[in-house]
């Protein structure tokens, strides 16, 4: 409902101008015919045409520039053998988070991918479940989605992978120690 209103005001605001500018544009031309922006006395006035003209110019701009933005598709490309394949960064990101869910002890991953010179890296975001033993699972989790994208996606240059344990969730088990 906010971006039908962001819209509606956006488009009165763009007439408004556009009505302002066409109204002192017209103003100034001498020997025009009576039309609906006659309401202006005739200024004779260069300097106020050019307002109108400028006026007219920043509500196109407006216009031109008021649409949502397309965000730009990142790819991976490599070369298969057979021919070059690219994938996206999106799907590559999906992928993992299929890989992390594998483990219980994960609660959320969140990869970020680098695409650098015929490589990539990973950094792969953490929440894991209390009284995971984090060395262990890194060294898997690393493996894991080593084999997994080259496996998988057929992506054979990772560069390196980092885990970063962002977060550890849940609560506490009770010591065994009296």
């Amino acid at each position: 409902m906010t971006r039908f209103f962001h819209v509606l005001s956006g488009a009165v605001i763009w007439l408004l101008f556009a009505a302002l500018g066409g109204a002192l544009i017209h103003a100034n031309i001498p020997g025009v015919t009576e039309n609906a922006f006659d309401f202006m006395p005739p200024l004779q006035s260069l300097a106020t045409a050019g307002i109108g003209g400028i006026v007219v110019l920043l509500s196109l701009l407006y216009l031109v520039t008021f649409g949502p933005r397309r965000s730009k598709t990142r790819y991976i490309s490599f070369d298969s053998g057979n021919g070059s394949v690219s994938i996206s960064v999106s799907a590559v990101r999906d992928f993992i988070r299929k890989l992390g869910d594998e483990f219980g002890a994960v609660i959320g991953i969140d990869p970020k991918i680098r695409d650098e010179k015929n490589t990539i890296s990973i950094d792969l975001d953490v929440k894991l479940q209390t009284g995971t033993r984090i060395p262990e699972f890194s060294q898997m989790l690393q493996d894991r989605v080593r084999e997994g994208v080259h496996d998988g996606l057929g992506i054979a240059e990772v560069k390196e992978i980092k885990v970063r344990i962002q977060e550890i969730v849940g609560t506490p088990r009770p010591s065994r120690r009296n």
